[in-house]
């Protein structure tokens, strides 16, 4: 199923077996069904859980309530649970006469603990060995997506907006400290550094679980086992945990009743922070989330961040681009009073990489270890000019180790004298000895060194960043210009051509109009961008008493 199932020598295993990796790459059609299947997950599951929520905890919270709470381990999730079933299927459908196994299938807890400890189960070989053997029956049956239709919606309810709202609270706003202390300040809001409150590590009730089994009526049996994973993977802090998170609240110190809610992502692994913003937004409170680094608005499929964001917000600040209803162009963050200090005379050409997976989350954002995506990259590379290649420094994704297989090996393998320079030093001083900045993935980093005015070439191909039709047209002209290329040959030969003169080219001005283009929609800049969020919040928080 990939590299994640086979021991640190794979070759001891020949004395007894013959082994296959299987390829679980996805052609582009596969990974749009796959990407419209786990929304269609997400659809089914949203009204059904915040539903079983409300019965288990007697309470009458909104959908929203939930979704704040529980939604970015049930985006994710769903995701997985889309992937892991095409990957299935493809394998299902090209061999014959298979069965699964799993050692020790007992031993390793379906549940993660909260959502922190779900972002690190999804990186163990065990759990995602249990999650293929959860889905071998289910990868055999059909799916029938009209089975959303089932569920009816929770009844809308007012909010309670009894409790007189005042404040700001702003949290993991992206902005650079200083930037946000005085924005904090503007607001006549206490400055207060992030305080992150551990959710409760409950262990599973086997007997409460038992109890969710949803009454699934005319439901099929696709859809039935579907809940009955969410019950069996569903976080302790949602259930067992739940009243010992909402315990924890006050040791935030936050107001129960702020008029705004700020940041950019402290939704994405806080339950305790997510449980009081739930609260609030029950009562009439703001919520503002802010775009929290790249890909966002450029991918043809939207990170499961991006979708949940655009769920729960009330407001979403973007670094530029726009979607309705709720985003609101604004400006990228975390360039703000930050000043790029380059060296005299730079000479060193910069490739920052992303990490693989051997076992990727999903099939549509996560690059698998079995793509093309280092081929790519060392071809690129192959192809310098020797003196180039002399001068060129290999930034590795910090989250490797942790995700696959040790990228820096490959490397060394391939071409034994790179240069990976020193992972320690931070990345403005490593962008700061460099002439040029070559980005080979949907990154935050793209969207900061275009703001900065570092000159940028970027590198991909659709076989793992496929374009949304919005940004197809920017990056058409980025192409035109020299800044993007498909080809990594011929990305060589352009850098071979401009290296005597990088800046000579990227102050060209048809080179600046299309960076100028780019950045307007991915990464704005406004004149005085504290001014424009501070006024963006008063203007928006009002909104919150008079919704329904």
């Amino acid at each position: 199923m990939g590299t994640f199932c086979l021991p640190v020598d794979p070759d001891s295993l020949l004395d007894k077996y013959t082994y296959e990796i299987v390829d679980t790459s996805f052609s582009s059609d596969e990974t749009l069904y796959c990407f419209h299947e786990a929304e269609i997950f997400h659809t089914l599951s949203s009204i059904r859980i915040a539903q079983i929520l409300n019965n288990v905890h007697c309470l009458e919270k909104s959908e929203k309530y939930w979704a704040i709470l529980t939604g970015v381990w049930l985006r994710l999730f769903a995701d997985l649970i889309s992937s892991r079933l095409s990957t299935l299927r493809k394998l299902i459908s090209t061999h014959v006469g298979l069965r699964i196994i799993v050692e020790d299938s007992d031993l390793i807890n379906r549940a993660a603990f909260n959502t922190a400890d779900f972002h690190k189960l999804t990186r163990n070989a065990g759990w995602n060995s249990l999650v293929y053997l959860d889905l071998w029956d289910l990868a055999q049956s059909d799916f029938n997506s009209t089975s959303i239709y089932g569920f009816k919606p929770l009844p809308s309810k007012p909010l309670d907006i009894s409790n007189h709202q005042s404040g700001f609270v702003l949290s993991a706003t992206y902005l650079p400290r200083f930037q946000e202390i005085l924005l904090q300040l503007r607001l006549f809001s206490f400055p207060r550094r992030i305080n992150v409150i551990p959710a409760p590590t409950e262990n599973v009730n086997k007997q409460m679980r038992d109890r969710l089994t949803p009454d699934h009526g005319h439901q099929d049996k696709f859809t039935q086992e579907f809940f009955n994973l969410i019950c069996r993977y569903m976080p302790t802090v949602f259930l067992e945990g739940f009243n010992n998170a909402a315990n924890l609240i006050p040791k935030m110190k936050f107001p129960l009743h702020p008029r705004a809610i700020f940041t950019s992502n402290r939704h994405l692994y806080d339950d305790v922070f997510n449980l009081w913003a739930a609260e609030a937004t029950e009562c009439g409170s703001c919520l503002v989330l802010g775009q929290h680094g790249g890909n966002y608005g450029i991918s043809r499929f939207p990170s499961y961040a991006e979708r949940h964001e655009s769920f729960i917000a009330n407001a979403y600040v973007t670094w530029g681009w726009e979607t309705k209803p709720k985003s609101i162009p604004g400006m990228i963050f975390t360039t703000i009073g930050f000043r790029w200090t380059r060296s005299k005379n730079p000479t060193r050409a910069l490739i920052v990489t992303d990490h693989l997976w051997s076992q990727p989350r999903t099939a549509f954002h996560d690059l698998n270890e079995s793509s093309d995506y280092l081929e790519h990259i060392l071809s690129l590379v192959r192809s310098l000019h020797p003196k180039i290649q002399d001068s060129l420094t290999v930034r590795l994704h910090n989250g490797q180790s942790e995700t696959g297989s040790r990228a820096n090996n490959i490397w060394r393998e391939q071409l034994p004298s790179i240069d990976f320079g020193k992972p320690k030093d931070s990345f403005a001083k490593v962008v700061g000895s460099a002439k040029m900045v070559i980005v080979a993935h949907n990154s935050t980093t793209l969207p900061e060194t275009m703001s900065l005015g570092i000159p940028t070439l970027i590198t991909w191909t659709q076989n793992w960043v496929e374009i949304r039709e919005d940004a197809e047209p920017i990056f058409a002209k980025l192409a035109e210009v020299g800044i993007y290329h498909v080809d990594p040959v011929a990305l060589a030969n352009h850098i071979s051509n401009i290296w005597e003169d990088v800046d000579g080219w990227w102050n060209s001005s048809e080179v600046l109009k299309a960076r100028e283009l780019f950045c307007c929609y991915y990464a704005r800049a406004v004149p005085k961008p504290l001014r424009f969020l501070h006024q963006l919040l008063v203007d928006v928080s009002p909104a919150a008493e008079k919704r329904i």
